[in-house]
């Protein structure tokens, strides 16, 4: 708890001042932690004897985090992208069989894809206070949910997936979530509506909650208690990103639909 502690007091001041300097900062930041995502789930595919495909996997990766703009004969780029899936996969069959492929190219297009929201944000006027509101809404979320899970939590909510997640903790880190949303509106977003803060605050948090559970269950499938070991005290980019690779696209939306 203590390197988790320390590593926290110097990453989230680190992870702000690399916010702050601007856009093309923040696309590098998320683009980077969209390849070490990956990167951690084909060791992790690795480490059980599954066969990573790992060029088409980082093309389609790149072909989804591009999402965030529109490109010329973008279709006809992930058509070649998926042909060439295919071909790798009739070629090296058995060595690389339907679980592999399906593996690889699932999570390349769900990191992508996911984190593509991220770049779609980041490049907007308001790029570093939305950011910024995305995490803290997942922080929100994780904090409140750990909290209130451990003075109160005694029902299981998903135990095959994450045995220490309680139906408790999951109201605490809604019920933090909605306050931080209240606070960023009183402070921020003085013309909007409150109660579609409100609304945002609950489905960060229920997005955050079942963003965790998901890699959860995938590290659980893949026989790792981590998805890496990059950060101390937390693990992998998987360990301490999962919530917020599914807030940042309900946050995008938000702010399109919402403010």
């Amino acid at each position: 708890m203590k390197t988790r502690i320390i590593t926290a007091l110097i990453g989230a001041p680190l992870l702000i001042a690399i916010m702050y300097l601007g856009s093309y900062y923040r696309m590098a930041f998320f683009l980077l932690l969209a390849f070490l995502a990956l990167r951690e789930l084909f060791v992790m595919m690795q480490a059980k004897g599954i066969t990573p495909l790992f060029l088409p996997g980082y093309i389609i990766l790149l072909l989804s985090l591009s999402l965030y703009r529109s490109m010329p004969n973008q279709e006809m780029l992930y058509f070649l992208g998926i042909l060439l899936v295919i071909v790798i996969s009739v070629i090296a069959y058995p060595k690389i069989d339907f679980a592999s492929t399906s593996i690889s190219i699932f999570f390349a297009g769900y990191c992508g894809f996911l984190l593509s929201y991220a770049l779609k944000i980041s490049v907007m006027e308001q790029g570093f206070m939305l950011i910024m509101l995305t995490f803290l809404l997942t922080w929100a979320s994780d904090i409140g949910g750990y909290f209130a899970g451990s003075r109160w939590g005694k029902h299981k909510m998903s135990p095959l997936l994450s045995p220490k997640k309680t139906w408790e903790g999951a109201a605490g880190g809604i019920i933090l979530s909605v306050i931080t949303a209240l606070l960023f509106y009183r402070y921020f977003f003085i013309s909007s509506y409150p109660l579609l803060f409100i609304l945002l605050g609950i489905f960060a948090s229920i997005g955050a909650q079942f963003g965790d559970l998901f890699i959860s269950g995938l590290k659980r499938y893949m026989g790792a208690k981590d998805s890496g070991n990059l950060i101390p005290g937390h693990g992998g980019v998987l360990d301490r990103f999962d919530s917020f690779i599914l807030v940042v696209p309900i946050v995008y939306y938000f702010v399109i639909y919402a403010i």
